[in-house]
């Protein structure tokens, strides 16, 4: 028994000689009690005891006593360790860390909150919004991480004074001579002795190398939430989730202005003008609060009637407000990194509350005024001008609209019509958009803004030699004063679209600086030579009645862009009118009357020779009858970025829709494909619509390798889209959409086994209307390709019994996400099995009568999201149980009405 004791004690010295090289750490201490508890239990209870106090000791700063490290010169001897008494750990550095600070802040009551906040739970382990959120873990999740951290960030960025709210917030001293380096390395070692960190970064203006301050970003113990007022900074930073906290709803606005004004509301009377308060803040909560509390304790009802229309005016009653709002928002535009973006944020404001703005034509506007260098080309200015439309919007000061278009939120446009006015002697912006005009601006304006101000009639000799943009589009304008051009010496942009106007007066001739005129929509017949518009960079008539191109015509050698399009009376262009368009860029004539087709005898209008000449020209949207004047032209199509050409007969009934996705797109409508030589134009396109046409054969498509969007519609003759006789392992390789419209004929699409290759694989949308023979949209045959697939359409396919075929073989569509079915009266399932659609997110379906079960499992309910129906069909659905049922029901949204359409 002896013998094994002293073996027992010689292996621990052994072990504690090796392991004593190594103590470098207090944690260690614990290691080497661990190591002799199989020998020494009776000192079990006391070293878990021990380890307790020193891992609080070390998380709360504490300095350790010396005694703990004499124990460790003397663990060989057992006795010393028993006889050791361990009342503290150690001292008293400072007081304890608390894994959470209680802050100061306004309360969430009526700001949305609820909704936004499930989202930031769901990416932070059960958090809340920004302040609010630290305080929600100290009380319903404090076991969330160990510690929180709250760091206000400047806008001008200090790296020392980052780490000084880290290392006061830790407990770590920081000598005042120290280098942010050594900060650094301190705040490093103490923050990995923590297992779960959450660190809050707000308002950050600028990217934060967070590894110069000692942050262990890359570690999975340390998260990191930033807040902050530029999308940039989140790219940066390399933020892995985004989150963009939205305009409160308006039952959040309402309830947060209740909270604000308090009790004052329940004044008869108030509640009507104070909803219309609420309203004109568009849902920003900063000035909804702020309103709020300028109402606070004021019954009188003249005042709340008044309100809404004045608290944006200089008006006693919210002498603060403008501060107090404004001045927080300028902040954004302030911290704009340049003078040009500055001017382009104002320029924003010349149009309405909640304008919808086209993108393309504001970059237009700007290089037309000089904001961005006109000496580039449209494609270069183009992208400039995204690029500080993205700027703009990244900072929180252009809002995404519609596609191609923003809008200006109404309390930045206010910021803006105040920002302009302070710096009217340099900018010299004067906006009335969207009221009834009744102030003339003054004689230094420089951009002016009337857009739907009711305007019957114009000044008949305006002086405003500095004015360089006017916007009078949308006003009942029937005549333009002879001499209303005249001073207008220095006008650069000329917006007199959706007027009633009929003709131009001569004195427009003396603009000779004008460089955009846009005339959309008008009533306008014919023009006045445009001859000595010697700087014109863009011309608009499309949607006019204009019926010829003026003489001299052909002199604007500077056009760029000349938009023609729906212009259904236009029948006559003189001979070199376009070829005299030296610079022209961009043509577009879709949906016009214009007959390009080769022409003969004396008095010849311009031809489609005229358009090969343009060796700028790379932008085309035209329509021809034929495509004759194209079978030796492939050179220069190929030179083309992007074309639209539409080969059919002209009819004032005809409607096209342009596509903007699409770079090269060829629309067949009516067409005899035998008699036409289209070889070269199919080649260079990207995206094809056959419409109504005959003749057509497989060989015509199957070889269109280029081919990224496909529609085939009314084209009678159609059986089969793709068989087994394909000679090329390559069919459709580059197919990413595809529409099959109002087929009678077509029975399959895919017929018989196609060998794996290069054969639909980046198809992601499918879309399958009116086509009674078909029996299923997805074949097995077609499945075993097409596994990129996302979406698919299926509606009026009255034969249509399953959407997907997939057989006993197990494949799956692994990436499809969004099911619509309509009006299939015979369709009785989606698909065999449910492992067939496993990332499902949203299913539609409307009158499928027969549509008893749904593809789905427990296994979809983590990308699931939405199912829509009519309430009997969703009643009508079998399951394999009422559990299975009650869980999908959650996802279950019923249609407003139950008729189908």
């Amino acid at each position: 028994m002896e013998a094994i004791v002293s073996a027992v004690i010689d292996g621990a010295k052994t072990v504690l000689k090796f392991t004593w090289s190594r103590i470098k750490t207090l944690s260690e201490y614990g290691k080497n009690i661990l190591e002799l508890r199989e020998q020494f239990g009776n000192l079990m209870d006391k070293k878990l005891l021990i380890e307790e106090d020193i891992t609080l000791a070390k998380l709360e700063g504490k300095t350790t006593k010396p005694q703990c490290w004499r124990v460790a010169k003397k663990l060989d001897l057992v006795k010393e360790l028993n006889s050791t008494h361990f009342e503290t750990v150690a001292t008293e550095s400072s007081s304890p860390i608390t894994a959470v600070q209680e802050m100061a802040v306004a309360s969430l009551v009526g700001q949305g909150a609820a909704s936004q906040m499930k989202q930031l739970l769901e990416i932070l382990w059960k958090t809340t919004l920004v302040k609010n959120l630290s305080n929600e873990l100290c009380f319903s999740s404090p076991n969330s991480f160990d510690i929180v951290i709250w760091v206000q960030v400047s806008r001008s960025l200090d790296l020392s004074t980052i780490q000084s709210q880290i290392a006061k917030r830790i407990h770590l001293k920081v000598e005042a001579g120290d280098r942010t380096h050594i900060i650094a390395s301190k705040i490093l070692r103490r923050l990995k002795l923590r297992k779960k960190i959450l660190l809050i970064l707000d308002d950050v203006w600028e990217m934060i190398d967070l590894d110069a301050v000692g942050v262990p970003s890359k570690d999975p113990c340390c998260k990191i939430l930033l807040t902050t007022r530029s999308l940039d900074v989140c790219r940066h930073m390399d933020v892995h989730v985004s989150f963009q906290l939205n305009q409160l709803s308006e039952e959040d606005a309402w309830n947060l202005f209740v909270h604000s004004a308090g009790p004052v509301l329940d004044t008869n009377g108030i509640e009507s003008p104070a909803r219309k308060i609420v309203a004109s803040c568009n849902g920003l909560p900063l000035a909804i609060k702020a309103l709020g509390n300028s109402m606070r304790d004021r019954p009188q009802i003249e005042l709340w009637r008044n309100a809404h229309l004045r608290w944006r005016c200089s008006s006693p009653l919210f002498k603060n407000i403008e501060k107090e709002i404004f001045g927080t928002l300028a902040t954004s535009y302030h911290f704009l990194p340049s003078k040009i973006l500055k001017q382009c944020f104002l320029f924003c404001s010349l149009y309405p509350a909640s304008f919808s703005i086209d993108v393309a034509e504001l970059i237009q506007c700007w290089v037309s005024d000089g904001l961005i260098n006109e000496s580039q080309s449209l494609e270069e200015a183009h992208n400039y001008g995204v690029a500080l439309v993205e700027h703009l919007k990244d900072s929180c000061l252009l809002d995404q609209d519609s596609e191609g278009t923003v809008k200006m939120h109404d309390i930045f446009r206010d910021l803006a019509i105040v920002l302009s006015q302070s710096q009217e002697l340099l900018y010299g912006f004067h906006t009335q958009s969207g009221l009834p005009f009744h102030q003339m601006p003054n004689e230094s304006s420089q951009r002016v803004s009337f857009i739907r101000c009711r305007i019957k009639r114009l000044p008949e000799f305006p002086v405003y030699s500095q004015l360089t943009v006017l916007f009078l589009q949308g006003n009942p304008i029937q005549k333009i004063p002879k001499k209303f051009f005249y001073n207008l010496v220095s006008l650069r942009v000329l917006n007199l679209s959706e007027t009633r106007i009929t003709s131009l007066p001569r004195s427009i001739l003396c603009l000779c600086e004008l460089r955009s005129l846009f005339l959309r929509n008008c009533s306008i017949q014919k023009l006045p030579s445009l001859k000595s518009l010697c700087k014109l960079l863009v011309l608009d008539l499309s949607s006019t009645r204009i019926k010829a191109l003026p003489k001299g015509f052909g002199s604007l050698r500077s056009l760029r862009e000349l938009n023609l399009s729906c212009t259904p009376f236009l029948n006559k262009i003189v001979a070199g009118s376009i070829s005299g368009l030296s610079s022209l860029e961009t043509l577009y004539m879709s949906s016009s009357s214009y007959n390009w087709n080769l022409k003969t005898g004396k008095n010849q209008g311009a031809t489609f020779d005229e358009l090969l000449s343009l060796e700028h020209l790379s932008v085309l949207q035209i329509r021809l009858d034929s495509a004759k004047c194209l079978e030796s032209a492939s050179f220069w199509l190929k030179k083309l970025t992007r074309f639209d050409i539409q080969i059919r007969l002209w009819s004032h009934d005809s409607n096209h829709h342009v596509a903007k996705h699409n770079k090269k797109r060829l629309v067949l409508r009516g067409v005899d494909i035998r008699l036409e030589n289209l070889q070269d134009l199919l080649y260079n396109t990207s995206s094809l619509d056959v419409l109504t046409c005959v003749g057509m054969s497989r060989r015509h498509l199957l070889s269109l390798s280029s081919l990224v969007s496909l529609t085939i519609s009314h084209c009678n003759d159609i059986t089969c889209l793709i068989n087994n006789e394909i000679s090329s392992w390559e069919v459709f390789p580059n197919l990413q959409h595809l529409v099959l419209d109002h087929l009678p004929n077509l029975e399959t699409i895919v017929e018989g086994i196609i060998p794996r290759g290069v054969f639909l694989i980046k198809m992601t949308t499918i879309q399958i209307l009116d086509c009674p023979m078909l029996k299923g949209a997805v074949s097995y045959a077609m499945l075993r390709h097409v596994k990129n697939l996302e979406k698919i359409t299926v509606s009026g396919c009255e034969n249509m019994s399953c959407i997907i075929y997939s057989g006993e073989h197990e494949e799956t569509v692994p990436n499809l996400r969004v099911l619509e079915m309509n009006n299939m009266v015979n369709l009785r399932s989606i698909c065999y099995g449910t492992s067939v659609c496993p990332a499902l997110q949203r299913i539609e379906v409307s009158c499928c009568p027969e549509l008893k079960e749904l593809p789905l499992s427990v296994s979809n309910l983590s990308s699931l999201k939405e199912i829509r129906g009519e309430i009997k069909w969703w009643n009508n659905l079998r399951w394999e149980d009422d559990d299975a049922k009650n869980m999908f029901l959650r996802y279950f949204q019923a249609y407003p009405r139950e008729n189908c359409s």
